[in-house]
Formats: structure tokens, sequence, C-alpha cells
């Protein structure tokens, strides 16, 4: 990047905000759709368990089953946003994914009826992941593309810091059959007039968002990106992140609970992990655009450990325990936007949902191991130590893979 270039950043950086910035609220709000069923599934356990008499894994057989079927659908999905832009998948995304969700309070207490209804789910899920959104945003955004995304996949620390309390406070007074349908009632009334009005990529549907949005587009192919070592990379540290994501997520309010909290102070603990997340990710996403992605990326994937280990203590009370779940907040909001914003500038843009809806679909086979593991472990042993040891194995593995990336072979930013 020449001299000049480097001066005009900041400028051209807030010339991007002042033109873009509904479109960048509108993602961040609409992403925050697709923490539904992880965060909010948690306050639920012990109901399902009490009310049909199943072990931990039968309730969690729904969200692996529903993290599996985005095996099959994730890079097609790219694909369609790649070829006819997000708008349209987005609004539809909305619709099923909270619609699904709600449909989870019919549950007639058969293992087939329940499996059924997250099959339903698991399509809304991939109409919203996160490919979905940046898209867009990374279209718009050079100079602040780190923020700029970093923002944008805000949604979901959001969703860590009210789904639990949302949902507990649901079930405590209503039942938890309302409590699923009052969770998606709420996030369907706020989310989608926000989209429908401002989450716009201004572009002629049989054109590809990013010629549409910038001219013509640089970056690798789909088969050359699946040739670099860095997709490969990425692929590790994000498959290892999303077994820990979906794993802790759906059980960190019954594993907190297990210690002795009760299941409002449980909920309370576990939304620190959504505050501590916005944070995390905004502050990310500044640092993305000054420093190294993979060094801030296998630091902070790198966090997980040290939970884990502290929650592997004997009565850490609630301090420690308050710690360990910031710990994770940090984690959880620094990983996806790491992973997005070194695909965008590993792999440029031509193909960047395809070979990031490919990242996703390994991501998909471990978030679909991870629940039904960790209900396994439960059930096996009584405790989560099981899943905790896991976990800190996976995300070492993880944080090493996302360390060694080194640097992009093309600078996409200065060829597009």
């Amino acid at each position: 990047m020449h001299s000049g270039d480097k001066q005009a950043g900041p400028e051209a950086a807030r010339a991007e905000w002042r033109a873009y910035w509904p479109l960048t609220l509108a993602a961040l709000i609409g992403y925050s759709t697709i923490g539904l069923q992880s965060y909010g599934i948690g306050p639920f356990v012990p109901h399902l368990e009490k009310a049909f008499g199943w072990t931990r894994t039968d309730v969690m057989i729904g969200l692996s089953l529903s993290n599996a079927v985005g095996v099959f659908l994730n890079i097609l999905i790219g694909m369609i946003v790649d070829r006819f832009g997000p708008r349209r998948v987005a609004l539809t995304g909305l619709l099923v994914k909270t619609g699904s969700f709600a449909l989870l309070a019919t549950a007639t207490g058969t293992l087939l009826n329940w499996s059924l209804l997250w099959v339903v789910l698991a399509v809304g899920v991939v109409l919203v992941q996160s490919t979905v959104w940046t898209s867009a945003v990374a279209a718009r955004f050079d100079h602040s593309r780190g923020l700029a995304m970093a923002v944008a996949l805000s949604g979901t620390p959001i969703t860590a810091a009210v789904v639990p309390v949302l949902a507990t406070w649901l079930i405590g007074d209503y039942g938890w059959r309302v409590g699923f349908v009052g969770v998606a009632a709420a996030w369907i009334v706020v989310t989608l007039p926000v989209v429908f009005l401002w989450f716009k990529d201004g572009r002629d549907p049989a054109q590809p968002l990013h010629a549409a949005a910038t001219g013509p587009v640089s970056g690798l192919t789909l088969r050359e990106g699946l040739r670099t070592a860095a997709f490969w990379r990425l692929l590790v540290a994000f498959g290892a992140f999303s077994l820990y994501n979906m794993a802790m997520s759906a059980n960190l309010v019954p594993l907190l609970g297990e210690t002795g909290l009760s299941e409002m102070q449980a909920a309370r603990i576990a939304s620190v992990m959504g505050l501590v997340g916005i944070v995390a990710r905004l502050t990310v996403g500044f640092l993305l655009d000054r420093f190294s992605g993979p060094l801030i990326g296998g630091l902070t994937q790198f966090l997980p450990v040290i939970a884990c280990g502290i929650l592997l203590l004997h009565d850490p009370g609630v301090l420690l325990l308050t710690v360990a779940v910031a710990l994770f907040g940090v984690a959880t909001g620094a990983e996806i936007d790491v992973a997005l914003y070194l695909a965008t500038r590993h792999f440029g843009l031509r193909s960047f949902a395809a070979l990031f809806g490919a990242v996703i679909t390994f991501g998909a086979v471990n978030a679909a191991i991870g629940p039904i593991v960790a209900g396994w472990l439960h059930d096996r042993s009584g405790n989560y130590d099981g899943l905790l040891m896991t976990v800190m194995v996976a995300m070492t593995v993880g944080a090493l893979a996302m360390a060694t990336m080194g640097r992009p072979k093309h600078d996409w930013r200065a060829a597009g």
C-alpha cells in the first residue's frame, strides 16, 4: 500500500461509515437471530427433562441434528448469496428461523417429533449464517472492514446476553412452551423491520453482489481457495471453535446450575458471556485493522482453555465462575470476527461466501458433534468434567492452527 493510501485511510474509513452505517446496524440486528437455539436451549433443559423424562443426551439430539443439516446446505447457501445477494436470503431466514424456534413449543415428548422440529429449525439457521450478513458488509467496507464486520457480528453476543435471562423469566412465570414462543416473538418483532428497511445492497438481482457494489472483484476462485494452506488452517481453527461454542453455549446455564447456583443466578452469570463478547468483538475488530490477525486469533482462541481450567477447580466460587464465563465471552466474541476477516484477506471477495461456507460446513460437523457429546459425557459421569477437558484439547489445537496462518500471499485490498 502506498503512503498516500495510508494517509487517506482514516478519512476513507470515516467515509465508509457515513455511507453504510445503516447496513452494518441491520446486519448486527439480523445476525443476532442465529444464536437463538444455542444460547436459548440451556434454560429449557431441566424442564424438558422433567416434562418428558428425557436424558441430557435426548435434549441435545435436536441441537446436534440442526447443526448436522448445515453440513449439506452451507456451501449451497454461500453460492446463492454470491450469485443473488444477501437481502432476500436474510429476510426469508428471519421468518424461518424465528418461526421454527417457536415451533419447539409443540414438542410432544417423542424423539422423532423433537428431531423433526429441529430439522425445520436447521433450515432457518443456514439462512441467517454469517456469510449472509458479512457479504454485504465486506463489499461496502475496505479501510474499516475489520471494525465493520465486528459490528455486524456483534449480534450473537447480544443474544448470549439477553436470551438466557429472557427465557428463564418466561419459563418461570409462564412455562417452557410459552418460553419458546415468547423468545421467538421478541426476536422477529425487533429484527424484521430493521432488516427490511436497512439491509440493502443496492444491486440488480441478476448481478453478483460484489460486482454490483464495487465493480470487478478480485480474489481466488473456489478451487484455488481450497488449495491454500490458509484455508485448511482456518478450517481446523473454526472447527475447534464450533465444537467448543455449541457444546458450551447450550450447556452453560445447566453447568453453572450444578455448582449450586439458582436458575436465575446461573442465567445472569451466563449472560456475562454475551456482555463481554460485545466489547471483545468490537475491540478485536478495531485491532484487526491494525495488528496481526493470526496472532489475535491464536491468543483469543486459547482463552477457553484457561476458563475450562477454572471450572474444573473444586468450588471455584461466584467470582471465579464469572471470570471463566467472561473468558468464554472474549473467545466467542472474537473468533468469528477473526475468521471472517482473515478469509476476506486471504481469499479476496470473488468466492468469499462459498469458501467461507466450506469452512462453516466443517464447523457444522463439529457443532453437530458438540452438544450430543456434551450430553453423553454428562449422562455417563454425572458432571461436565469430561466436556471441559475435551474443550481444552480442541481449543489448544485450534489456537495453534490460527496462530500459524501467516500473511496473505496477495493484497486483495490493493488489487480490488
